[in-house]
């Protein structure tokens, strides 16, 4: 029973030995599964903020490297705007240049340069069947307007007639500007030459009806060259040298129409060019003689003046009247050159006159752009101040045509030239419309009767009736008449009876040298 009893104390103790031992065992296992677990989380919880640190400075240097590509796209983006706007500028200033190269500003037509590249390819495509004209529209007198009025009137102009030349053009018609107050239009597949006739006189017609410029109306027409091609020209600078040369056949016609090219023209053109070169230096050469046309008193029969006559000593050409160079030199504006020049050797000789006792007038002409430029009274008074001339024996004559052009410009201007003691005459009077009506409004001291009146003077009473109309008109204005052209004993008669003043004409002296100018005096003292 104790045998027994111990042995169950003995297993008793020794499975409690055992369990103890398990237990133990099981801590120490636990303990060390729980240290390792500790461990794996620690090393976990180092691993996580090791990868949170390097997260953490990813996400700051991506931050950065964020900021720094948006810092760049910023520049990329702002470069590529300027780029943008540089380009769009750039391209602004190429189509701004292509026009000031290929396009009229004013009228916003092709220029010179687009019409001759115009020409460049339509002559390199030209069939042989093929035919074209090309037409040159030149406005008459249209420095006048400007000078008359000013350049933003003169560039009003020049659009209003833009616009009424395009309505007579057909659609494909190239019009364009190539100068100051000069048109082009290039016509293709001319097949008609009738229809081509009405459209020049459809252009023509549109000239027709008034401008309205500064509240005025003014009637404005063109003259115009025609070219055919190819007959009149293969090449481009032929062709513009062509329909250039009829454009100034048809204002040396007359203005106001038109007129086709021909090889006589040419000719022509080339003589003018040389007779513009010319023309510039013939001051320096000394080529330019005045002659003196006397004029006589009725009232008296004694000498009265002299009416200073420009010549020409051409070189070549032997000695030229004004109708062969006036025209060219108004249209060249050598003129203004030109008539200083008379004026002051007018103004020469007749104080050497003046210097001798010599009681007589000089007359002077004055051209259309003399007399409207700018510095025409500044120019006088120097020429007075230069010669120390009187004055009072100047006389200076402007045509009725130049009176009128603009009425206002012209009484002030001739009203300055009278405050100096300079005598003004309105000459060629009788062959302007409005004479009547505004001879009271210039205060001109002389009128002078233009001479186409005296030619038939003894056979037609018509002409007897006007110039004893004008004379008494005169008179009861108080002017002294001046008839120019006399050249007979019978007209001499009627204008003394008629009570003309003054006359001149081949009937008492053709317009003679200075020096046969003073024996002149001499023989009439």
């Amino acid at each position: 029973m104790f045998c027994m009893g111990s042995s169950n104390s003995l297993l008793s103790q020794n499975m409690t030995h055992i369990t103890e031992k398990s237990m133990l065992g099981f801590c120490f296992t636990l303990s060390i599964l729980f240290l390792v677990i500790i461990f794996f989380l620690m090393l976990h919880l180092r691993k996580r903020k090791m990868a949170e640190r390097l997260i953490r400075e990813n996400k700051e240097e991506l931050e950065e490297n964020y900021k720094e590509l948006e810092c760049a796209y910023n520049i990329v983006t702002t470069t590529q705007k300027k780029l943008f706007k540089k380009y769009e500028d750039l391209k602004d200033s190429e189509d701004k240049n292509h026009k000031l190269a290929y396009q009229d500003l004013l009228t916003e037509l092709p220029n010179r340069n687009a019409l001759t590249e115009k020409l460049d390819g339509v002559l390199e495509d030209l069939e042989p069947e093929d035919s074209m004209a090309i037409m040159y529209i030149d406005v008459d007198d249209f420095k006048r307007i400007n000078d008359t009025l000013g350049h933003s009137y003169g560039d009003e102009l020049l659009i209003d007639i833009t616009h009424r030349v395009k309505q007579a053009l057909d659609e494909d018609d190239y019009f364009c500007r190539i100068g100051g107050d000069e048109f082009v239009v290039l016509s293709y597949n001319l097949k008609d030459i009738g229809l081509y006739e009405a459209k020049v006189k459809k252009i023509q017609t549109v000239f027709s009806y008034p401008f309205v410029l500064a509240s005025k109306e003014f009637f404005v027409t063109v003259s115009i060259g025609i070219c055919l091609i190819p007959k009149d020209g293969k090449t481009t600078q032929a062709i513009l040298k062509n329909v250039d040369a009829a454009m100034y056949k048809a204002k040396e016609l007359g203005k106001n129409i038109y007129c086709y090219y021909n090889d006589s023209i040419n000719e022509k053109l080339m003589e003018r060019i040389e007779m513009h070169s010319e023309l510039r230096s013939a001051i320096e050469r000394d080529e330019f003689v005045l002659h003196y046309q006397p004029q006589i008193d009725l009232r008296n029969g004694r000498l009265f003046g002299f009416e200073a006559l420009l010549r020409w000593n051409h070189p070549t050409r032997g000695m030229l009247h004004p109708d062969k160079f006036i025209a060219l030199a108004e249209e060249t504006g050598v003129i203004v050159q030109i008539g200083r020049w008379v004026l002051l050797e007018s103004c020469t000789q007749l104080k050497e006159w003046q210097d001798k006792g010599y009681q007589v007038k000089m007359s002077v002409n004055f051209s259309a752009r003399q007399f409207m430029d700018a510095d025409v009274i500044r120019m006088v008074q120097d020429v007075i101040h230069e010669t120390s001339i009187d004055p009072t024996g100047l006389e200076i004559e402007v045509t009725e045509a130049i009176a009128l052009r603009d009425i206002d410009f012209a009484v002030n201007t001739i009203q300055k030239i009278r405050d100096m003691g300079i005598q003004v005459s309105l000459d060629d009077f009788g062959i302007g419309y409005t004479s009547m009506k505004f001879l009271k409004l210039l205060p001109v001291n002389n009128l002078k009767i233009d001479k186409s009146f005296l030619y038939s003077l003894m056979e037609d009473a018509s002409d007897q009736k006007i110039i004893a109309a004008i004379i008494g008109l005169a008179q009861a204005l108080g002017l002294v008449v001046v008839a120019e052209g006399v050249e007979n004993e019978e007209q001499v008669a009627f204008l003394t009876n008629a009570g003309c003043d003054i006359v001149q004409g081949y009937w008492y002296s053709k317009p003679i040298p200075k020096e046969e100018a003073e024996d002149y005096i001499q023989a009439r003292k």
